[in-house]
């Protein structure tokens, strides 16, 4: 099999995938984005972790300057253990500032055959993701079931945009921990809220949680259901 171009030049199918090959890193390297991916990929949810320019900004005519940038992403995807990867973007340069590392988060298309293929798709939201079952660091429910009793106040919170694999929204917390015989501290964590304890969410909220004395700092798991037990009594 041969494709014809101008002149009469015939290339064969290898030489073809070549130039092909050349013009993607060509896209590449100057953040094009891949029309395929964008059309076909997996729809995933993405935290930015780095940002880093690359090269000259560019400008068409009237059109705001352009630059190049590489971001290092965090991605999810249903049913999925998260994944770290990259991908490059030529974007408006007054727009780079929005993308804060650890808190930014995107839509990405992923390539379903290989997951280090990415492009971020800012034409749509992030979606909600299931995450994988083991993904989290500990299990909540093996840390409420043999873990130390502990009190965490909540300093602060936010939602994931992900649900654990029992269908519960899951919610970064920023907690300080006080736990008999230690000194109060403060982590970071995720943990699954049940819709009925979202009025328990405020800064300063003091809920009963377990953790693991002989583990990370950040396995804890805060007892909803102890939390809600005073709520649901009327007290």
């Amino acid at each position: 099999m041969a494709f014809c171009f101008a002149g009469d030049v015939s290339v064969s199918t290898r030489e073809s995938v070549v130039i092909m090959g050349l013009f993607s890193k060509i896209r590449e390297a100057t953040g094009g984005d891949d029309p395929d991916l964008l059309a076909n990929g997996q729809l995933g949810r993405a935290v930015v972790q780095n940002v880093t320019i690359k090269g000259m900004s560019v400008q068409h005519g009237a059109l705001p300057p352009e630059q190049v940038c590489e971001f290092d992403l965090l991605v999810y995807l249903d049913d999925t253990p998260p994944f770290a990867a990259q991908a490059k973007k030529r974007i408006p340069v007054y727009t780079i500032s929005q993308f804060v590392p650890g808190q930014t988060v995107v839509a990405v298309r992923v390539d379903r055959h290989d997951h280090a293929h990415v492009a971020l798709d800012l034409s749509v939201d992030p979606p909600e993701v299931r995450m994988a079952a083991g993904s989290a660091q500990g299990s909540a429910a093996a840390l409420l079931e043999s873990g130390t009793p502990c009190e965490a106040v909540i300093v602060e919170y936010q939602h994931l945009g992900l649900k654990n694999p029992k269908g519960l929204d899951m919610y970064a917390f920023k907690l300080t921990i006080l736990a008999e015989g230690a000194a109060p501290y403060q982590i970071m964590v995720g943990n699954p809220v049940p819709a009925e304890a979202i009025p328990l969410l405020y800064p300063g909220s003091k809920v009963p949680a377990k953790f693991d004395p002989n583990g990370p700092k950040e396995s804890v798991a805060i007892d909803w259901t102890a939390a809600m037990g005073p709520v649901g009594s009327g007290a």
